[in-house]
This record gives C-alpha cells, structure tokens and sequence, in this order.
C-alpha cells in the first residue's frame, strides 16, 4: 500500500493535474450516461500508461485521461503519432458490460464499433469520413484519427475494455493529415467537446456491439476501397473488396479467391493524395 501511495505521489508531481470542469460539464451536456473518472495533464510522454498506472491505485469505473500533449503517443505497428498540443489525445478503459456477452468483443470489433461512434459524430458535423481499416478516419484521404482498442483478460474472459484515441483537432498537423479547423473553421468544437465526444463514442460503442451484424454494416459503408491494386501477403496483386462480420477485411485476389486478414497481420498502405485545399490553421480560441 505505501508502494501504490508513493507512485501516486510521484506520478501527481510529474504529471501534475489540470482542471477537469469543462471537460466534465461537456459530457453533461453531451448526455453522458457513464459516471467517468477523469484525468487532465498539460505534457505527458503517453497517457496509456498514465491511464494504466491510476488504474493500479484503485477504483472502478469508466476512466479517460486526457493530454493537452503527447511527445511519445504510439499508433498502430508502433509508428509514432504526432500529437502536439490542439488535438484530442486521450487512452480510457470500462468494465466489460455483460448485457453485451453475445457480441463479438475480440479487438477489431470494438475498434470497429468506437470508430463507427466517432464517424457518427464527425458526420453530424457536416464531414465525409472514411473508414480506413483497421483504426483509421480519414477526411478527404487525408488522416484526422487513429485509434487503438484493447482489452484485459482474466481466465479468458474480458474483465475491462479500453481504448487510445488521437483526433486532429486544432493542432498543426505532418503531410497527409488533417485537423478539424482546415475544415470546419469557426465552427471547430472546443478541445472540451471534441473531447467529451471522443468518451461518449466510447459509450455508444458498447450499444453498437449489440448489433454486430448492423455495426459491420455501417463500418461497410464507410470503408476507404483504395482504387488500385495493392500488394496482397503473398505479393501478388489483390484489391479490398470488404468486410467479414468479425471485423477482418476481405482481398479479391486475381485468380478470383477471396482472402481474409485481420488486424496486426497486414495493414493498407497510405492513400494517394491529390489536390487539397486546406487553409491554414487560424489562430486557436480554445
């Protein structure tokens, strides 16, 4: 117990604590339906293991830390993400819900359902984004979030959910990115919203894997088709033709066969950027 009370120390002094208030009174506005504990710290080197380090303290329920910067965030196969301040930069973690035992709660179908809330979100303001299989959103081709979902085991059963999420908000952004205010100008959510949004997508994902065979279908009809071929596992030409329902994605091969890869044994390669024209970032109200 005094170990866990002098890393809490320690963790407190190194990452001390930011107001929390404007993030939770946008979840209250948002209709936040989950009771979360949350964490705000100014520059952190990840808030994964800020978030798994509270977690080791005690308590229970739906938590979030969030960064105003990340200088180590880390995305699939290991890349490094660009996470400067401006941006959403956040990891949390639930307890399994077990009103949701018969939905298939292997990685890619939680990925696939917090993505999908995240969509629905950006979609209601205004944007077209794309599904980028296996945990990117893409606007115009162009990357504005990435997210990696996880879970915890015990006796092989899920006990916890989680999940890290980056989104390009009003940060300045690396070639082939883009940020909400390119886009959405003075229409730009606040940090605090986009924010809140990010953890209800969470919520709302756990209704969505209710419906596994609803919630491919709207990751379906969302997903980034690369119009030419791609070099497939075996090297030979193949071309995304679409998703199976457990969340793999589906590649027409020449000889007209059908293969299936999953998360973390094949990724797409970035989209091919043609003319764009963003504006440059104005001045940040937040």
């Amino acid at each position: 117990m005094a170990t866990r009370r002098c890393q809490a120390a320690a963790m407190a002094s190194r990452y001390p604590r930011l107001g929390c208030g404007a993030l939770a009174a946008a979840l209250r506005a948002q209709g936040a339906t989950w009771p979360w504990r949350l964490r705000v710290v100014s520059t952190c080197a990840s808030t994964e293991p800020l978030l798994q380090g509270w977690a080791r303290q005690g308590g229970h329920g739906p938590s979030a830390v969030v960064a105003r910067h990340q200088r180590h965030g880390r995305g699939q196969w290991g890349r490094s993400w660009c996470a400067p301040p401006g941006g959403v930069w956040v990891s949390a973690a639930w307890p399994f819900h077990r009103s949701a035992a018969a939905a298939p709660l292997q990685t890619e179908g939680l990925g696939l359902a917090v993505a999908v809330a995240v969509m629905e979100w950006l979609e209601r303001l205004g944007l077209p984004v794309a599904f980028k299989w296996p945990n990117d959103i893409l606007l115009e081709q162009r990357k504005l979030a990435g997210l990696l979902a996880h879970r915890q085991l015990r006796g092989g059963a899920p006990q916890q959910l989680g999940m890290g999420l980056g989104l390009n908000v009003a940060n300045a952004v690396p070639v082939g990115a883009v940020a909400l205010r390119q886009r959405l100008g003075t229409r730009t959510p606040s940090l605090p919203q986009a924010q809140a949004a990010v953890l209800l997508a969470c919520e709302r994902a756990m209704v969505l894997l209710e419906q596994p065979d609803a919630l491919v279908q709207a990751c379906q009809d969302r997903l980034w088709l690369p119009q030419q071929p791609l070099v497939g596992t075996t090297g030979a030409p193949v071309r995304v033709v679409g998703l199976t329902p457990n969340g793999g994605l589906r590649l027409l091969q020449q000889d007209g066969r059908t293969a299936v890869v999953h998360h973390g044994t094949w990724r797409l390669p970035a989209p091919s950027l043609g003319r764009f024209s963003a504006a440059p970032l104005p001045p940040r109200q937040d």
